[in-house]
């Protein structure tokens, strides 16, 4: 039981990191945001890395998690 509930606060995190990338990728698309774009773009970076980094240390499939965060529940 414990497990799981720790897996699942792990699959919540990586579904918040989601939507703060996707987030990230609507201000690079945003002219306004022009002067931030390298500041964009590496917290895009970071994010992806952070994600990666978990999911490799939890043994879950990233991109899963993006599918799951844009709600596209896979049936595993």
């Amino acid at each position: 039981m414990a497990e799981t509930f720790r897996k699942s606060k792990v699959e919540h995190y990586i579904a918040m990191l989601a939507l703060r990338r996707d987030t990230l990728k609507q201000q690079l698309e945003r002219s306004e945001f022009d002067g931030q774009r390298e500041y964009l773009q590496g917290q895009l970076s970071a994010i992806d890395l952070i994600v990666n980094e978990i999911a490799s240390e939890f043994a879950l499939d990233p991109s899963q998690q993006k599918s799951k965060s844009n709600g596209e529940e896979s049936s595993s």
